[in-house]
């Protein structure tokens, strides 16, 4: 819609086109509409141009238990593999008094964690009056101690700045002691070629920075797989880079050119059966490595969010723990969801892990 509303205005019964940087105002948009033109029925501010985000809402977006809440929308990186920059326009964030309200209204709902987002989350404040920065944002959220935890999106390793990082070692567990950097490629030529920021080895700095400042960190990662250009070799720089790193999950996709960006048009491209074969190679890596960092918290103490009511069969209630496990839980009471339960993680199951209740926690959570 964002990208071109024109064409979806013109298809037969289409009243109006609202942009994605719009939806928050569908309702309004549809009432406003039936007394418009036709040649006014897309906006007419270019996406690129536009300056602000929609409101927060103080609802469950996205998750009945763990609402995100986007602190920022658009990006001004432009890989050349991405449509994002043109169809959710440049960088902009949502004023810190609006994301305190939003957090206090999810704390007042009963929700207990909450997941900030956005495209570049990185670059959050950054377009403000006066300016601030994602670290600042943070320690105002931590100032206020509300009962919640928060755990961060999807952070770039150029914006994973050890001020984060040790806000997050401090937190005592208000900052979810989970990161995810994307890499994309840990090859010189393609990075370059995707116009991404960094080099593998500065990645590499970030990955280890997190890891020894909090060493039971749960640091997760995406991968693009066959980008045009990519060799055998590349491919294998990739492979030994993730394969070396304390990563302890992946998100693997295939290349699929984008009409509209940079890398559409470029040349070299890979075949799809060398792109699947890869894919799996990397994907089992990442089960590999996910299993490991389970059965690494085995024997510890944390606190699970419940996310779903007691299985019948098991009676075993389901949650999250702060560094992105599932966790099975033996009690047979049905602990209801939103509520925060400590447990010994006594077990895994695969990449599931198995926890035993020290003690529940007040119904406030």
């Amino acid at each position: 819609a964002s990208m071109e509303p024109e064409v979806l205005a013109g298809l037969p019964g289409v009243v109006q086109v609202i942009g994605n940087d719009r939806k928050a105002e569908t309702a309004a948009a549809v009432i406003q509409a039936l007394g418009l033109d036709a040649a006014d029925r897309f906006g007419k501010t270019p996406i690129t141009t536009e300056k602000r985000v929609g409101p927060p809402k103080a609802s469950p977006v996205g998750h009945r238990t763990r609402p995100f809440l986007k602190i920022q929308d658009g990006c001004d990186s432009f890989c050349t593999y991405c449509i994002v920059p043109y169809a959710r326009g440049r960088s902009r964030s949502i004023p810190p008094e609006d994301v305190l309200a939003a957090l206090s209204a999810y704390e007042a709902s009963g929700f207990r964690e909450v997941v900030l987002t956005g495209i570049h989350i990185g670059r959050y404040g950054l377009d403000l009056s006066p300016r601030l920065d994602l670290h600042a944002l943070l320690s105002m959220i931590l100032d206020r101690r509300l009962s919640l935890r928060i755990r961060l999106s999807s952070i770039e390793p150029t914006e994973m700045t050890e001020a984060i990082v040790e806000l997050m070692a401090q937190s005592g567990g208000s900052l979810c002691p989970h990161v995810h950097i994307p890499l994309q490629s840990a090859d010189e030529g393609i990075l370059r070629a995707m116009h991404r920021p960094y080099g593998p080895e500065r990645f590499a700095d970030v990955v280890q920075m997190v890891r020894n400042r909090i060493p039971d960190a749960a640091i997760g990662s995406d991968v693009l797989v066959g980008f045009p250009g990519e060799t055998a070799e590349a491919f294998a720089n990739t492979r030994s880079l993730i394969e070396r790193l304390p990563l302890t999950y992946l998100h693997v996709f295939p290349f699929s050119p984008r009409p509209g960006t940079a890398a559409f048009h470029l040349p070299n491209r890979v075949e799809a059966d060398i792109i699947k074969s890869r894919c799996n190679v990397l994907r089992t890596i990442g089960r590999r490595k996910k299993t490991a960092f389970a059965a690494s918290l085995i024997g510890t103490q944390t606190t699970v969010l419940i996310e779903s009511k007691a299985d019948p069969q098991t009676g075993w209630s389901r949650g999250l723990s702060p560094h992105y496990q599932q966790v099975a839980i033996e009690d047979r009471s049905d602990l209801p969801e939103h509520r925060l339960v400590d447990v010994r993680l006594v077990a895994a199951d695969g990449e599931r892990l198995v926890g035993r209740p020290i003690r529940e926690r007040t119904a406030a959570g």
